[in-house]
Protein backbone atom coordinates (compact mmCIF):
# COMPACT_ATOMS: atom_id res chain seq x y z
CA UNK A 1 0.00 0.00 0.00
CA UNK A 2 0.98 3.36 -0.63
CA UNK A 3 2.65 4.95 2.62
CA UNK A 4 1.62 8.83 4.11
CA UNK A 5 3.59 10.58 1.96
CA UNK A 6 3.30 8.82 -1.07
CA UNK A 7 0.74 11.53 -2.37
CA UNK A 8 2.79 14.60 -2.14
CA UNK A 9 5.75 12.36 -4.31
CA UNK A 10 4.20 11.77 -6.99
CA UNK A 11 4.06 14.98 -8.97
CA UNK A 12 7.09 15.80 -9.86
CA UNK A 13 6.58 19.64 -9.33
CA UNK A 14 3.34 21.43 -7.66
CA UNK A 15 -0.05 19.47 -8.16
CA UNK A 16 -3.71 20.80 -7.12
CA UNK A 17 -4.43 18.78 -3.35
CA UNK A 18 -7.60 17.99 -4.67
CA UNK A 19 -6.57 15.34 -7.38
CA UNK A 20 -8.51 11.92 -6.74
CA UNK A 21 -6.71 8.94 -6.31
CA UNK A 22 -8.03 6.56 -8.81
CA UNK A 23 -8.29 2.80 -7.74
CA UNK A 24 -10.59 1.57 -10.72
CA UNK A 25 -12.74 2.14 -13.72
CA UNK A 26 -15.48 0.59 -15.18
CA UNK A 27 -17.25 1.51 -18.68
CA UNK A 28 -17.51 5.34 -18.81
CA UNK A 29 -16.75 5.94 -14.91
CA UNK A 30 -13.19 6.70 -12.58
CA UNK A 31 -13.93 5.00 -9.45
CA UNK A 32 -11.62 7.17 -6.34
CA UNK A 33 -10.04 5.91 -3.30
CA UNK A 34 -13.02 7.61 -1.47
CA UNK A 35 -15.84 6.19 -3.57
CA UNK A 36 -16.51 8.40 -5.72
CA UNK A 37 -17.86 7.61 -9.26
CA UNK A 38 -16.26 10.08 -11.91
CA UNK A 39 -17.12 10.62 -15.34
CA UNK A 40 -14.73 10.39 -18.00
CA UNK A 41 -16.12 13.24 -20.27
CA UNK A 42 -12.34 13.24 -22.04
CA UNK A 43 -11.35 9.55 -22.05
CA UNK A 44 -8.63 10.45 -20.11
CA UNK A 45 -6.77 12.83 -22.53
CA UNK A 46 -8.78 11.45 -25.41
CA UNK A 47 -7.26 8.00 -24.91
CA UNK A 48 -10.08 5.39 -23.86
CA UNK A 49 -12.35 4.53 -26.73
CA UNK A 50 -13.48 1.16 -26.14
CA UNK A 51 -14.67 1.73 -22.26
CA UNK A 52 -13.07 0.76 -18.94
CA UNK A 53 -12.50 -2.47 -17.65
CA UNK A 54 -12.32 -4.77 -20.37
CA UNK A 55 -10.84 -7.72 -18.77
CA UNK A 56 -10.45 -9.04 -22.25
CA UNK A 57 -7.53 -6.78 -23.00
CA UNK A 58 -5.91 -7.30 -19.84
CA UNK A 59 -6.30 -11.39 -20.68
CA UNK A 60 -4.34 -10.99 -23.92
CA UNK A 61 -1.67 -8.84 -22.63
CA UNK A 62 -1.31 -10.78 -19.23
CA UNK A 63 -0.87 -14.14 -22.06
CA UNK A 64 1.61 -12.36 -24.00
CA UNK A 65 4.00 -11.62 -20.80
CA UNK A 66 4.22 -15.35 -19.29
CA UNK A 67 5.41 -16.27 -23.05
CA UNK A 68 7.53 -12.97 -23.77
CA UNK A 69 9.15 -10.36 -22.32
CA UNK A 70 11.55 -7.90 -23.61
CA UNK A 71 12.04 -8.41 -27.76
CA UNK A 72 14.70 -5.81 -29.23
CA UNK A 73 12.29 -4.32 -31.68
CA UNK A 74 14.20 -5.33 -34.95
CA UNK A 75 12.84 -9.12 -34.19
CA UNK A 76 9.59 -9.89 -35.08
CA UNK A 77 7.14 -11.35 -32.41
CA UNK A 78 3.58 -13.07 -32.90
CA UNK A 79 1.93 -10.33 -31.53
CA UNK A 80 4.28 -7.60 -33.56
CA UNK A 81 3.61 -9.74 -36.80
CA UNK A 82 -0.34 -9.60 -36.27
CA UNK A 83 -0.55 -6.35 -35.09
CA UNK A 84 1.08 -4.58 -38.76
CA UNK A 85 -1.08 -7.62 -40.72
CA UNK A 86 -3.99 -5.81 -39.08
CA UNK A 87 -3.42 -2.69 -39.25
CA UNK A 88 -2.22 -2.99 -43.56
CA UNK A 89 -5.40 -5.49 -44.16
CA UNK A 90 -8.31 -3.71 -42.22
CA UNK A 91 -7.15 0.02 -41.45
CA UNK A 92 -4.24 1.85 -43.02
CA UNK A 93 -5.32 3.17 -46.98
CA UNK A 94 -3.70 1.04 -50.09
CA UNK A 95 -0.17 1.22 -50.80
CA UNK A 96 0.74 2.40 -46.64
CA UNK A 97 2.07 -1.07 -46.47
CA UNK A 98 5.03 -0.02 -43.69
CA UNK A 99 4.64 0.41 -40.12
CA UNK A 100 6.62 1.71 -37.57
CA UNK A 101 5.63 0.71 -33.92
CA UNK A 102 6.82 3.43 -31.42
CA UNK A 103 5.41 4.18 -27.65
CA UNK A 104 3.61 7.21 -27.38
CA UNK A 105 2.56 9.80 -29.50
CA UNK A 106 5.51 12.31 -28.42
CA UNK A 107 7.89 9.49 -30.16
CA UNK A 108 5.42 8.74 -33.32
CA UNK A 109 5.40 12.24 -34.06
CA UNK A 110 9.25 12.76 -33.44
CA UNK A 111 9.77 9.62 -35.39
CA UNK A 112 7.72 10.88 -38.42
CA UNK A 113 9.91 14.36 -38.53
CA UNK A 114 12.80 11.93 -38.68
CA UNK A 115 11.09 9.81 -41.53
CA UNK A 116 10.44 12.92 -43.52
CA UNK A 117 14.29 13.87 -43.53
CA UNK A 118 15.28 10.78 -44.06
CA UNK A 119 13.04 10.22 -47.49
CA UNK A 120 14.50 13.47 -49.00
CA UNK A 121 18.47 12.39 -47.74
CA UNK A 122 17.87 9.21 -49.65
CA UNK A 123 16.66 10.78 -52.63
CA UNK A 124 19.33 13.07 -52.29
CA UNK A 125 17.60 16.23 -51.35
CA UNK A 126 20.16 17.08 -48.33
CA UNK A 127 18.74 20.59 -47.65
CA UNK A 128 15.06 19.79 -46.71
CA UNK A 129 15.11 19.50 -43.15
CA UNK A 130 12.29 22.13 -42.54
CA UNK A 131 8.66 21.35 -41.27
CA UNK A 132 5.94 23.82 -41.09
CA UNK A 133 3.42 23.22 -38.19
CA UNK A 134 0.02 25.09 -37.60
CA UNK A 135 -0.74 27.68 -34.60
CA UNK A 136 -2.21 26.60 -32.88
CA UNK A 137 -1.42 23.06 -32.99
CA UNK A 138 0.54 20.19 -30.33
CA UNK A 139 2.51 17.44 -31.67
CA UNK A 140 4.28 16.23 -28.03
CA UNK A 141 6.84 16.73 -25.26
CA UNK A 142 10.13 16.06 -27.28
CA UNK A 143 12.45 18.91 -28.76
CA UNK A 144 11.33 18.18 -32.32
CA UNK A 145 7.97 17.76 -31.58
CA UNK A 146 7.63 21.39 -29.58
CA UNK A 147 9.63 22.84 -31.97
CA UNK A 148 6.99 22.02 -34.97
CA UNK A 149 4.46 22.41 -32.67
CA UNK A 150 2.15 26.02 -31.66
CA UNK A 151 1.09 25.22 -28.16
CA UNK A 152 2.71 28.48 -26.68
CA UNK A 153 2.19 27.63 -23.19
CA UNK A 154 4.11 24.23 -23.61
CA UNK A 155 6.63 25.62 -25.58
CA UNK A 156 7.60 28.55 -22.99
CA UNK A 157 10.93 28.11 -21.60
CA UNK A 158 12.20 25.77 -24.03
CA UNK A 159 12.69 28.45 -26.68
CA UNK A 160 16.49 28.34 -26.98
CA UNK A 161 16.21 24.41 -27.45
CA UNK A 162 13.90 24.55 -30.36
CA UNK A 163 14.73 24.86 -34.05
CA UNK A 164 12.94 27.75 -36.06
CA UNK A 165 10.38 26.28 -38.74
CA UNK A 166 7.73 28.19 -39.98
CA UNK A 167 4.53 28.20 -38.27
CA UNK A 168 1.27 29.05 -39.97
CA UNK A 169 -2.37 29.70 -39.30
CA UNK A 170 -4.73 26.32 -38.74
CA UNK A 171 -7.35 27.58 -41.83
CA UNK A 172 -5.26 28.95 -43.86
CA UNK A 173 -3.99 26.81 -47.39
CA UNK A 174 -2.79 30.13 -48.94
CA UNK A 175 -0.32 30.92 -45.66
CA UNK A 176 1.64 28.01 -46.17
CA UNK A 177 2.07 28.12 -50.10
CA UNK A 178 3.54 31.48 -48.78
CA UNK A 179 5.64 30.51 -45.86
CA UNK A 180 6.98 27.56 -48.14
CA UNK A 181 8.01 30.02 -50.55
CA UNK A 182 9.74 32.58 -47.77
CA UNK A 183 11.27 29.31 -46.43
CA UNK A 184 13.05 27.92 -49.79
CA UNK A 185 11.03 25.23 -51.17
CA UNK A 186 14.39 23.13 -51.85
CA UNK A 187 14.79 23.31 -47.68
CA UNK A 188 10.84 22.08 -46.67
CA UNK A 189 10.85 18.58 -45.54
CA UNK A 190 7.02 18.59 -44.36
CA UNK A 191 3.72 19.89 -43.52
CA UNK A 192 2.84 18.48 -40.36
CA UNK A 193 -1.06 19.09 -38.99
CA UNK A 194 -3.90 17.27 -37.39
CA UNK A 195 -6.78 16.56 -38.97
CA UNK A 196 -8.72 18.07 -36.10
CA UNK A 197 -6.81 20.19 -33.61
CA UNK A 198 -7.26 18.56 -30.09
CA UNK A 199 -5.29 19.89 -27.11
CA UNK A 200 -4.30 23.12 -27.74
CA UNK A 201 -7.64 24.37 -30.01
CA UNK A 202 -10.60 22.02 -28.46
CA UNK A 203 -11.53 20.58 -31.14
CA UNK A 204 -10.89 22.61 -34.29
CA UNK A 205 -12.14 21.44 -37.77
CA UNK A 206 -10.48 23.41 -40.67
CA UNK A 207 -12.86 24.91 -43.38
CA UNK A 208 -14.31 23.04 -46.75
CA UNK A 209 -11.20 22.45 -49.11
CA UNK A 210 -8.43 23.01 -46.76
CA UNK A 211 -6.91 19.86 -46.62
CA UNK A 212 -7.35 18.99 -50.64
CA UNK A 213 -5.40 22.75 -51.14
CA UNK A 214 -2.72 21.72 -48.53
CA UNK A 215 -2.40 18.28 -50.64
CA UNK A 216 -1.91 19.54 -53.82
CA UNK A 217 0.44 22.68 -52.55
CA UNK A 218 3.03 20.31 -51.16
CA UNK A 219 2.77 17.98 -53.98
CA UNK A 220 3.20 20.46 -55.92
CA UNK A 221 6.54 21.70 -53.83
CA UNK A 222 7.68 18.35 -53.30
CA UNK A 223 6.79 18.31 -49.36
CA UNK A 224 5.26 15.67 -47.26
CA UNK A 225 2.10 15.72 -45.50
CA UNK A 226 2.09 14.51 -41.78
CA UNK A 227 -1.12 13.63 -40.84
CA UNK A 228 -1.09 13.82 -36.68
CA UNK A 229 -3.67 11.00 -35.87
CA UNK A 230 -2.70 10.89 -32.44
CA UNK A 231 -6.19 12.10 -30.95
CA UNK A 232 -7.82 11.39 -34.40
CA UNK A 233 -7.00 7.96 -35.69
CA UNK A 234 -9.14 4.92 -34.87
CA UNK A 235 -12.37 6.18 -34.79
CA UNK A 236 -12.82 8.75 -32.58
CA UNK A 237 -14.22 11.30 -35.36
CA UNK A 238 -16.87 9.09 -36.20
CA UNK A 239 -14.54 7.61 -39.45
CA UNK A 240 -11.60 5.34 -39.39
CA UNK A 241 -8.96 7.97 -39.57
CA UNK A 242 -9.56 11.78 -39.01
CA UNK A 243 -8.83 12.65 -42.88
CA UNK A 244 -10.86 10.40 -43.88
CA UNK A 245 -13.66 13.09 -43.43
CA UNK A 246 -12.12 14.89 -46.62
CA UNK A 247 -11.06 14.22 -49.88
CA UNK A 248 -7.33 13.71 -49.51
CA UNK A 249 -4.28 11.08 -48.12
CA UNK A 250 -1.34 12.44 -46.42
CA UNK A 251 1.88 11.17 -46.97
CA UNK A 252 2.80 9.68 -43.17
CA UNK A 253 0.02 8.88 -40.54
CA UNK A 254 0.87 8.94 -37.17
CA UNK A 255 -1.27 7.70 -34.47
CA UNK A 256 -1.20 6.20 -30.72
CA UNK A 257 -4.14 6.96 -28.29
CA UNK A 258 -6.30 4.88 -29.73
CA UNK A 259 -5.07 2.00 -31.19
CA UNK A 260 -3.98 1.03 -27.38
CA UNK A 261 -7.03 2.20 -26.33
CA UNK A 262 -5.68 3.31 -22.67
CA UNK A 263 -5.09 -0.08 -22.10
CA UNK A 264 -1.26 -0.40 -23.63
CA UNK A 265 1.50 2.35 -24.01
CA UNK A 266 1.95 2.22 -28.28
CA UNK A 267 2.07 4.20 -30.99
CA UNK A 268 2.73 3.90 -35.01
CA UNK A 269 3.85 5.86 -37.98
CA UNK A 270 3.05 4.56 -41.37
CA UNK A 271 4.01 6.11 -44.73
CA UNK A 272 2.70 5.35 -48.48
CA UNK A 273 5.25 2.87 -50.12
CA UNK A 274 6.69 6.01 -52.53
CA UNK A 275 7.75 7.46 -48.86
CA UNK A 276 9.63 3.86 -47.88
CA UNK A 277 10.67 2.59 -50.56
CA UNK A 278 13.76 5.35 -51.42
CA UNK A 279 14.56 4.98 -47.97
CA UNK A 280 15.24 1.18 -48.28
CA UNK A 281 16.62 1.57 -52.06
CA UNK A 282 19.24 3.84 -49.95
CA UNK A 283 20.19 0.95 -47.23
CA UNK A 284 19.06 3.73 -44.71
CA UNK A 285 16.43 3.26 -41.86
CA UNK A 286 14.61 5.11 -38.73
CA UNK A 287 16.09 4.50 -35.49
CA UNK A 288 13.17 2.65 -33.10
CA UNK A 289 12.91 3.20 -29.54
CA UNK A 290 13.81 1.04 -26.91
CA UNK A 291 10.08 -0.37 -26.13
CA UNK A 292 8.88 0.30 -29.99
CA UNK A 293 6.02 -2.24 -30.40
CA UNK A 294 6.32 -4.53 -27.16
CA UNK A 295 5.18 -7.66 -27.99
CA UNK A 296 2.53 -7.72 -24.98
CA UNK A 297 1.13 -3.72 -25.88
CA UNK A 298 0.51 -5.05 -29.74
CA UNK A 299 -1.50 -8.06 -27.63
CA UNK A 300 -3.59 -5.79 -26.19
CA UNK A 301 -4.08 -3.16 -29.26
CA UNK A 302 -5.17 -6.43 -31.49
CA UNK A 303 -8.11 -7.16 -28.80
CA UNK A 304 -8.54 -3.13 -28.69
CA UNK A 305 -8.99 -2.94 -32.43
CA UNK A 306 -11.40 -5.92 -32.55
CA UNK A 307 -13.92 -4.51 -30.35
CA UNK A 308 -14.08 -1.45 -32.02
CA UNK A 309 -14.66 -3.39 -35.21
CA UNK A 310 -16.95 -6.08 -33.77
CA UNK A 311 -19.12 -3.92 -31.81
CA UNK A 312 -19.60 -0.96 -34.32
CA UNK A 313 -18.00 1.44 -31.84
CA UNK A 314 -16.76 4.01 -34.74
CA UNK A 315 -20.57 4.37 -36.25
CA UNK A 316 -21.63 5.05 -32.64
CA UNK A 317 -18.91 7.68 -32.20
CA UNK A 318 -20.43 9.41 -35.10
CA UNK A 319 -23.88 8.93 -33.72
CA UNK A 320 -23.18 9.62 -29.89
CA UNK A 321 -21.06 13.09 -31.05
CA UNK A 322 -23.81 14.44 -33.34
CA UNK A 323 -26.34 13.83 -30.27
CA UNK A 324 -23.81 15.94 -27.74
CA UNK A 325 -23.03 18.38 -30.32
CA UNK A 326 -26.49 18.94 -30.45
CA UNK A 327 -26.99 18.96 -26.67
CA UNK A 328 -24.09 21.33 -26.13
CA UNK A 329 -25.81 23.74 -28.28
CA UNK A 330 -28.82 23.91 -26.81
CA UNK A 331 -27.14 24.55 -23.71
CA UNK A 332 -24.65 26.74 -24.07
CA UNK A 333 -24.97 28.80 -27.51
CA UNK A 334 -26.38 32.09 -25.68
CA UNK A 335 -24.09 32.09 -22.90
CA UNK A 336 -22.27 35.05 -22.94
CA UNK A 337 -19.00 33.06 -22.68
CA UNK A 338 -18.97 30.72 -24.92
CA UNK A 339 -18.47 31.41 -28.41
CA UNK A 340 -18.63 27.80 -30.16
CA UNK A 341 -19.63 24.06 -30.43
CA UNK A 342 -17.44 22.31 -33.09
CA UNK A 343 -15.96 18.78 -33.62
CA UNK A 344 -16.14 15.62 -35.13
CA UNK A 345 -17.66 12.31 -33.69
CA UNK A 346 -16.78 11.97 -30.35
CA UNK A 347 -14.11 14.73 -30.12
CA UNK A 348 -16.19 17.57 -29.38
CA UNK A 349 -15.11 21.29 -28.44
CA UNK A 350 -16.71 24.24 -26.36
CA UNK A 351 -14.49 27.70 -27.42
CA UNK A 352 -15.01 29.74 -24.27
CA UNK A 353 -14.14 33.55 -24.05
CA UNK A 354 -12.79 35.16 -21.16
CA UNK A 355 -12.66 32.16 -18.70
CA UNK A 356 -10.08 29.82 -18.37
CA UNK A 357 -10.67 26.42 -18.67
CA UNK A 358 -8.94 24.81 -16.11
CA UNK A 359 -11.52 26.68 -13.88
CA UNK A 360 -14.51 25.26 -15.24
CA UNK A 361 -12.75 21.94 -15.51
CA UNK A 362 -11.95 22.14 -11.97
CA UNK A 363 -15.96 22.98 -11.42
CA UNK A 364 -16.99 20.13 -13.05
CA UNK A 365 -14.82 17.83 -11.29
CA UNK A 366 -15.69 18.76 -7.95
CA UNK A 367 -19.00 17.23 -9.60
CA UNK A 368 -17.74 14.07 -10.57
CA UNK A 369 -17.23 15.10 -14.79
CA UNK A 370 -13.70 14.84 -16.32
CA UNK A 371 -13.55 17.00 -18.90
CA UNK A 372 -10.00 17.86 -20.95
CA UNK A 373 -9.22 21.67 -20.77
CA UNK A 374 -7.68 22.83 -23.67
CA UNK A 375 -5.59 25.92 -24.46
CA UNK A 376 -2.46 26.80 -26.11
CA UNK A 377 -1.44 30.68 -24.90
CA UNK A 378 -2.93 33.82 -24.99
CA UNK A 379 -3.46 34.28 -28.56
CA UNK A 380 -6.34 31.45 -28.32
CA UNK A 381 -8.96 31.39 -26.84
CA UNK A 382 -9.58 28.50 -23.86
CA UNK A 383 -11.67 25.59 -24.37
CA UNK A 384 -13.07 22.06 -23.18
CA UNK A 385 -12.11 19.55 -24.90
CA UNK A 386 -14.86 15.92 -24.58
CA UNK A 387 -14.17 12.42 -25.58
CA UNK A 388 -15.79 10.00 -23.87
CA UNK A 389 -15.79 5.96 -24.22
CA UNK A 390 -17.60 5.48 -27.48
CA UNK A 391 -19.58 3.00 -25.18
CA UNK A 392 -20.82 6.41 -23.44
CA UNK A 393 -24.82 6.60 -23.40
CA UNK A 394 -27.22 9.03 -23.65
CA UNK A 395 -27.73 9.40 -19.88
CA UNK A 396 -24.05 10.10 -19.48
CA UNK A 397 -24.43 12.68 -22.09
CA UNK A 398 -27.06 13.94 -20.68
CA UNK A 399 -24.62 14.27 -17.28
CA UNK A 400 -22.02 16.06 -19.16
CA UNK A 401 -24.18 18.56 -20.54
CA UNK A 402 -26.08 19.62 -17.31
CA UNK A 403 -22.36 19.67 -15.70
CA UNK A 404 -20.68 21.94 -17.99
CA UNK A 405 -23.31 23.98 -17.99
CA UNK A 406 -23.69 24.40 -13.87
CA UNK A 407 -19.41 24.57 -13.91
CA UNK A 408 -19.63 27.12 -16.38
CA UNK A 409 -22.31 29.54 -14.55
CA UNK A 410 -20.47 28.68 -11.05
CA UNK A 411 -17.26 29.80 -12.91
CA UNK A 412 -18.94 33.22 -14.06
Amino acid sequence: MPGPHAHDRFSFTAQPPDVPTIVRAEGVELITSDGRRILDAAGGAVVNNIGHGRTEVADAVAAAMRDLGYVVPIWPTPNRLELIDVLVDRWLPDGFDHVFLAGGGSEANDSAIRLARMYHVARGDERRHKVIGRMPSYHGATLATLAVGGHEARRSGYEPLLAEYPRVPWYDADALAGAIEAADPSTVSAFIAEPVIGASGAALVAPTDYWTSVSEICREYGVLTIADEVMTGFGRTGRRWGHDHDDWTPDVIVSAKGVGGGYVPLSLVSAGNHVVDPITESGRNVMFFTYSGHDASCAGALVVLDILQREGLIERAHVQGERLRRLLDDALAAHSHVVEVRGRGLMVGVELDGIASATVVAEALARDVWIYPAGSGPAVNDGLLYAPPMVVGDDDLDRIVDVTAAAIDAVT
